[in-house]
């Protein structure tokens, strides 16, 4: 799995009643994100002030990862940051949905409103797989120090909390403490915790770690990624005009419709 098949695994939370997906409104930007963050961890691009650099060409083991690589390669000029989350197809969640099931990670079932909108039911996930990703996250939240953590765990962390799944990973009051952790550990100078003063000393070196290394590019979309969502939650003139509204892709397929609200009755989710 890449870092956005296991980000949108996370986000589909089973219920008793039905399959809920968290977080619908920023996960494209941030699946968009963590293609970024794999294919800085593999160390084929960075990310400069001013743009998208593309390091070494050679192909990665993940065709999505791949077309992503390309198009970045073929973009001229190189796009910024900015530019490159704000154009994120509104077809992105649906593509890796279908990556799930490809993986037989999820069981859909797809349907026509009388709109004509394609609609999505989640039917099952497996939990098992699903469970798996939350033992390593819970390795780098509930970890004592950051030497023995992956980078890529530390990067899924910090996507989990801007992406607000923090509730979908922890939910309920049981939940409360590893949120704050999770917040101490995806903190940026611009997205201090409020419960920093509160967190215990390991929580503050994890958030530490995110200063050096691998960790400036998730620090880099962690920033990027507020600054997006801050102007989509309060109605920002440049979210509406930047963002493309077609269901185009680099890096995969498009897709054939972009999802809308609501959940089916029953154990499943809709959307």
């Amino acid at each position: 799995m890449t870092t956005g098949d296991e980000l949108l695994l996370l986000a589909i939370r089973p219920g008793r009643r039905r399959i809920r997906m968290r977080a619908e409104d920023r996960l494209r930007f941030v699946l968009r994100a963590s293609e970024l963050a794999d294919l800085g961890l593999a160390g084929r691009i960075t990310i400069g002030p001013r743009r998208i650099e593309v390091m070494d060409s050679q192909r990665v083991e993940d065709r999505r990862l791949n077309n992503v690589l390309r198009s970045l390669g073929a973009t001229a000029p190189p796009p910024s940051l900015k530019d490159w989350l704000r154009r994120t197809p509104r077809s992105l969640t649906t593509e890796y949905l279908s990556r799930l099931e490809d993986q037989k990670a999820v069981r859909v079932r797809r349907w026509r409103d009388p709109s004509g909108r394609i609609r999505h039911d989640i039917l099952s996930v497996d939990l098992s797989r699903r469970q798996a990703l939350l033992a390593r996250l819970d390795s780098v939240v509930r970890s004592g120090s950051v030497i023995s953590t992956a980078d890529r765990d530390l990067t899924l962390a910090a996507l989990v909390q801007a992406a607000g799944l923090a509730r979908a990973a922890y939910p309920a009051l049981r939940g409360i403490t590893d949120r704050r952790r999770l917040a101490a550990l995806a903190a940026t100078d611009r997205l201090a915790p409020a419960t920093s003063g509160a967190a215990p000393a390991a929580d503050a070196e994890l958030a530490a770690a995110l200063t050096t290394g691998a960790d400036v590019l998730t620090r880099q979309l962690v920033s990027e990624l507020s600054d997006l969502y801050a102007d989509f939650t309060t109605g920002g003139h440049s979210l509406g005009h930047d963002l493309d509204p077609g269901s185009w892709s680099e890096g995969g397929t498009p897709g054939t419709g972009h999802h809308g609200g609501g959940h089916g009755d029953g154990g499943h989710g809709s959307w």
